[in-house]
């Protein structure tokens, strides 16, 4: 349950993004010091500004992804039956589409398959840049330590063939 302050702040984040979109560094930049005067203020006294704007940004993200606004919230029985097990097995109910740059959750995906295809494919990008950075990693490590490394963990369940992303 959120406390007045909580849902006031997640009330006002929804008003920014319906007019700058759901950006949550360009929401949280245009609210925090009208939302947060006194401790903006001092957060710059004392040097701490950046660390103050991760945070909000942070917090607007998680109610960017974490709406549960019954009157615009799309039922998967509205959709298809068929997609519950493949909906069940997802991590998260809204994913980010490059396109739109906003966090989409999966019913309004399915309903607009061009916005699914966007955000299975900026998924799949990431996930490759992850998979680079953590061979670059092992690469350091081996380097430091002079033990050869393998992968510290697999992909189960792989899909078939998704195609060309």
């Amino acid at each position: 349950m959120l406390d007045s302050q909580s849902a006031a702040f997640a009330e006002r984040v929804w008003e920014v993004a319906s007019q700058l979109g759901n950006n949550a560094p360009k929401i949280a930049d245009d609210i925090m010091g009208e939302a947060f005067p006194l401790t903006c203020s001092q957060a710059r006294a004392e040097g701490a500004m950046r660390m103050l704007r991760i945070g909000i940004i942070s917090e607007v993200k998680r109610i960017l992804r974490n709406r549960h606004d019954v009157l615009t919230q799309t039922d998967f029985a509205d959709r298809c039956d068929a997609f519950a097990p493949l909906v069940s097995d997802l991590r998260s109910k809204s994913y980010f589409v490059e396109s739109a740059e906003e966090y989409v959750v999966v019913p309004d995906l399915i309903a607009e398959p061009d916005l699914l295809d966007d955000a299975r494919r900026f998924m799949r990008r990431k996930g490759l840049e992850c998979l680079a950075e953590a061979d670059r990693l092992d690469a350091l490590y081996a380097a430091v330590t002079g033990e050869k490394t393998t992968a510290v963990a697999t992909i189960s369940n792989p899909k078939p063939d998704m195609g060309e992303f």
